[in-house]
């Protein structure tokens, strides 16, 4: 057909070529509908189609504008913008969203809204599924299985206080405006890091230990020191403590403590160990004058020293001939004979004695700092141990011419007369430790060691070898005469020796005994059943001619010391009192038996006699 067009076409210039310049361009019709081409709006049209006088046919005609042209539309009248069929006709759309009830996945959209392509308005939908349609979710992009608020914003998405850290990491959601807040969310005024009660904002003490009470500022007394004296409230017990002065662990300065409780404060307290219950003067000092009398040379002249005796002695110490007296102050004053003369250590005795031991001729003075000051004779010489008694003793013994300091290691030291136990090198080793107490004769020493065990050394009562194996363990207790040892076991036994190793073999009380009394050579053990059995040697030892009245009801023991002799007065439960041994020197009672009948209280001695306390 278009060639067949063309042809024409070309025939139709020829023939106007050879015309010369005949105008025919509005007699062509190319397509042959017969409407010329300058009125044809559809110069194309197919042969033989029947056309409109603007030379269009029905195939190339769309009157309702659907894109159906109107050959094959079977609905002409399409209202515009209808969606319609290949017929022609229009879709269905019973929501009249302009998208069809095949496409449209919202069907029942309002009339007028806007919707998207596959017909849904916002209202109808929730992108980010967390049940907020979008036309109201304000956060339309929640992460999936967050919870969220009515306007579809979940904790993750919404700072509601404004401190930059959203809700689901914001421990204090309702920070104050402006306050500066931590990775959680928190400012100073919302937290109380230390637990305390007081909010960080107010707390001075933020690290406040755990259940300890504060005050408004948040700080407990381990915090605060108060009065600035570098301890801390929870340990002052002077809280009070005026500005610049020292004080010690507790935060008392010396005018606040009262250290001996005499009433006088440390700061004025001229002797601050005195005893509890003294009365003292307003230095702080206590203990009285001294009055002295009798032989001079044995000490009954303290003329020289009257003055330093006039107030403040607190204990007087003696030897055979001479005194010493320990002041309040800590200071020792000294007259007599042999170790009446102190002045070649006047300067260490001046303070800080605490006691004072003697032999028959030399005192030895403990210092509160553990160091020993010695002068007199036999014992007054400490110069060979003196490094080892510059401090640590805890306490001293004697004997007739020497002593023993005993350390707080547990270790001894002697000095003195070499044989009477002045020398305990042969057995240093064994004193080197454990040792609790020393006991001593007039001629040896007796260490009792934590053990139960017993060290011996000296001249008579110092070789204990013959029952060594005795003394290897539950010895309680030593006790003497003038040259022999009796050790009291835990089972109630006792062990004696004497001299050179001698061992006393008339002993037979192997159980029982809970205490020993000695005369100058005898020995009388009390037992639980409230007997008595006596040995040794001299009148004391034999107590034969009181057995019956021994043999019960026993609860004390006295006796008289006199050299070469010795007397025992044992007072009973029904206040008797039982004597025997030397009879000028107490053991012959019978000038006062009635007296010693009943209601006997307590029995005292001196060397040679005896002296009792009767109820009256």
């Amino acid at each position: 057909m278009k060639k067949l067009q063309t042809v024409l076409f070309a025939l139709m210039m020829l023939t106007v070529s050879l015309a010369g310049c005949t105008d025919i361009s509005n007699q062509v019709d190319l397509d042959g509908d017969t409407v010329v081409d300058a009125d044809d709006l559809c110069p194309d049209t197919d042969v033989g189609a029947t056309v409109d006088l603007d030379g269009c046919a029905d195939n190339q005609l769309d009157d309702d504008g659907d894109l159906v042209m109107n050959d094959v539309d079977l609905c002409p009248n399409t209202p515009a913008g209808a969606v319609v069929d290949a017929t022609g006709c229009e879709l269905p759309d019973a929501d009249e969203d302009g998208i069809t009830d095949a496409d449209d996945l919202c069907p029942d959209t309002d009339v007028g809204t806007t919707v998207d392509a596959n017909g849904c308005a916002d209202y109808q939908l929730d992108d980010d599924g967390d049940g907020v349609m979008n036309d109201v979710d304000l956060c339309p992009n929640t992460p999936a299985g967050e919870n969220v608020h009515a306007d579809g914003c979940s904790s993750s998405q919404v700072d509601s206080d404004g401190d930059g850290v959203m809700d689901s990491d914001d421990l204090c959601p309702n920070t104050p405006a402006g306050e500066t807040v931590d990775a959680t969310g928190c400012s100073s005024s919302q937290l109380d890091s230390d637990g305390d009660g007081v909010m960080d904002s107010d707390d001075i003490c933020p690290n406040t230990p755990a259940g300890e009470t504060v005050d408004a500022t948040g700080c407990s007394s381990s915090q605060l020191d108060s009065d600035g004296d570098g301890v801390m409230d929870s340990d002052d017990i002077c809280p009070n403590t005026p500005a610049g002065e020292t004080v010690d662990a507790t935060g008392c300065s010396s005018s606040q403590l009262d250290s001996d409780g005499d009433g006088v404060m440390d700061s004025d307290d001229l002797c601050p160990n005195t005893p509890a219950g003294e009365t003292v003067d307003l230095t702080g000092c206590h203990g009285g004058s001294v009055v002295t009398w009798g032989d001079s040379s044995y000490g009954g002249d303290s003329s020289s020293v009257s003055s330093d005796l006039s107030s403040g002695v607190i204990q007087i110490y003696s030897a055979a001939s001479a005194f010493a007296a320990l002041k309040s102050d800590g200071s020792v004053v000294t007259w007599g004979s042999q170790g009446g003369d102190s002045s070649s250590v006047s300067s260490d005795l001046s303070s800080d004695v605490i006691a004072i031991y003697s032999t028959a001729s030399a005192f030895a003075a403990l210092k509160s700092d553990g160091s020993v000051v010695t002068w007199g004779s036999q014992g007054g010489d400490s110069s060979s141990v003196s490094s080892d008694l510059s401090s640590n003793v805890i306490d001293i013994f004697s004997g007739s011419a020497t002593f023993a300091a005993l350390k707080s290691d547990g270790s001894v030291v002697t000095w003195g007369h070499s044989t009477k136990g002045g020398d305990s090198s042969s057995v240093s080793s064994e004193l080197s430790s454990g040792v609790v107490k020393v006991f001593s004769n007039y001629h040896a020493m007796a260490a009792l060691k934590s053990d139960g065990s017993v060290v011996t050394w000296g001249s008579y009562g110092g070789d204990s070898s013959c029952v060594s194996s005795e003394l290897g363990s539950d010895v309680t207790e030593i006790f003497s005469t003038d040259e022999s040892f009796a050790a009291l076991k835990s089972d109630g036994s006792v062990v004696t020796w004497t001299g050179s190793g001698y061992c006393d073999g008339s002993v037979s009380v192997t159980s029982g005994v809970v205490n020993i009394y000695a005369a100058y050579n005898s020995f009388a053990a009390l037992k639980s059943d409230g007997s008595v059995v006596t040995w040794g040697s001299g009148d004391g030892s034999d107590s034969s001619s009181v057995s019956s009245d021994l043999a019960s009801g026993v609860v004390d023991i006295c006796s008289t010391l006199a050299a070469y002799s010795g007397a025992y007065a044992a007072l009973k439960s029904d206040g008797s009192v039982v004597t025997w041994g030397q009879s000028d020197h107490g053991g012959d009672s019978d000038s006062v038996s009635s007296s010693l009948s009943s209601g006997v209280i307590s029995i005292y001695s001196t060397d040679s006699a005896f002296a009792a306390i009767i109820e009256i």
